[in-house]
């Protein structure tokens, strides 16, 4: 049981040792600052630093080792396991540090760790370049970047951490390093994908890429009659698509109010089809012709926008104030066995429609989706991510308002998460709701897991950074072999 008095002191204590601000339980701000994107996520850290810069980081770092007191870091607070924030924890928040700045010369951006990828993109609009990413504004750079990250862009250009020339990072003894190809590159590596676990990342420089044109989104609801058939039909299409070109799949229930459909199908089984083409709007129906003619819809929509309003496009959608847990499968095919279990799940979901009444959207909270990934390598990738380079990334999605919800809905999600496993080449860390220990670890990052270990003894050896989404820490020889 925690000593709430000794932990008072001790977090007070901390206020007088550092230069920055320091906001505890009494302070009004505390309450604001202490929530995180999941609504699910309800804990009361003994403070929070709010760093200004890296120096500041490490001198916090320093003070809580030196005292004995855990620590957890915030950059946007957007993952789905609150891994950013723990009871009696103190919280190293990097939110402050939002400067952006452009190399146009180099071709890179360099970008604060508080930063969210809505700053980015708006930044890099007028230079009519981007870096791939999320697809949800309010997503924190740092936490997607850390884990792999990946978006609209991801089939032209690759992921997020493809384009990562340096990383920033604050490691457990205090030193503030610059990890890259030619410094500290097995640190470099292990960022790039199991970043959680070895340091506070402070600063992000990216290569971007041109903007390939504008966006044309076309979206198609159809029937539940029609859903095996469009699956089907997905599973060998999507993936044959040129690299311009984004399928997403999504299956739900139609909301009862979304009044644009015909009134037989409202709270009804439906299936929802998305395409993003980047480049001349003209192009685009001999593009996505096929896989929209597989069926009749019962609505349809189409519109060509600026990729920095696509990637805003969704954020009602997925708003702070809702609670989430989700799970994750890489899939190298999909099979009709696989899209047996998908339906059979998809028609039980426990929960209801949450997405806004506003308008349709091509991406949407749902109890499951998909997104058609590329036959067609983009080349080696030389970093520690996982589950993001699959043929196809399932979701599983429950989500939910109230807590009387939540009991049903987490057990169909990890039931289903379940029976989808014999289909399963993978998961992504980033879309993961349960941050795991060693065992877990092990199963997600496979052969690069002794390397990972090796790396994080050399900079964390006291594992520091114990509450990343999964452990890394080597629990020793004896430990392992039981």
């Amino acid at each position: 049981m925690t000593d709430t008095t000794t932990l008072s002191s001790r977090a007070g204590a901390l206020a007088d040792a550092l230069a920055c601000e320091v906001v505890l339980p009494h302070d009004a701000e505390y309450d604001v600052l202490r929530r995180v994107w999941n609504a699910d996520i309800d804990r009361y850290p003994a403070a929070i630093v709010r760093c200004r810069d890296a120096s500041d980081v490490s001198a916090a770092l320093r003070w809580c080792v030196e005292h004995g007191l855990p620590i957890t870091v915030r950059g946007g607070g957007h993952n789905l396991a609150g891994t950013a924030v723990a009871d009696d924890a103190v919280l190293i928040d990097t939110g402050l540090l939002r400067d952006i700045e452009f190399d146009t010369v180099a071709g890179t951006v360099t970008v604060g760790a508080g930063c969210r990828w809505g700053d980015v993109d708006r930044a890099a609009a007028p230079y009519d370049v981007a870096v791939p990413a999320g697809v949800v504004s309010h997503t924190g750079v740092a936490g997607l970047t850390l884990g792999g990250g990946g978006g609209y862009l991801s089939r032209m250009y690759g992921t997020t951490v493809d384009h990562v020339e340096s990383i920033e990072v604050v490691v457990a003894d205090g030193r503030i390093l610059t990890a890259d190809r030619d410094h500290h590159p097995d640190l470099f590596w292990a960022l790039r994908g199991a970043g959680h676990n070895y340091g506070v990342a402070t600063r992000f420089t990216y290569r971007y890429v041109p903007l390939p044109g504008l966006a044309t989104v076309r979206q198609a609801l159809f029937a539940a009659e029609d859903r095996r058939g469009l699956l089907e039909f997905f599973a060998d299409w999507g993936p044959d698509r040129p690299a311009n070109v984004g399928t997403y799949v999504r299956l739900m229930r139609a909301p009862g109010y979304w009044s644009q459909i015909p009134a037989e199908h409202r709270g009804q089984q439906i299936i929802s089809v998305a395409t993003v083409v980047y480049g001349d709007p003209a192009d685009e129906p001999a593009l996505t012709r096929e896989i929209f003619a597989q069926a009749e819809p019962i609505y349809t929509s189409v519109r060509t926008i600026p990729h920095v309003t696509l990637q805003h496009a969704t954020d009602d959608e997925f708003r702070y104030g809702v609670s989430h847990y989700w799970k994750h499968q890489s899939l190298s095919e999909l099979t009709p066995a696989a899209i047996d279990v998908v339906l059979d799940h998809v028609d039980r979901y426990p929960g209801r429609s949450l997405n806004s009444s506003a308008f349709i959207s091509h991406q949407m909270m749902c109890p499951f989706e998909m997104i058609a990934g590329s036959r067609e390598p983009l080349g080696e990738s030389d970093d520690s991510a996982v589950g993001i380079r699959g043929l196809f990334g399932a979701n599983i999605g429950a989500d939910w308002e109230h807590r009387s919800e939540r009991a049903p809905l987490v057990a169909w999600a990890r039931e289903f998460d379940r029976a989808m496993a014999p289909f399963r080449a993978g998961t992504y860390i980033n879309f993961a709701s349960d941050a795991g220990d060693d065992e877990v670890a092990r199963a997600v990052y496979g052969d690069r897991y002794d390397r990972l270990v090796t790396i994080k003894a050399a900079y964390d050896p006291d594992n520091v950074f114990a509450r990343g989404l999964v452990d890394l820490h080597d629990v020793g020889e004896d430990d392992q072999d039981a």
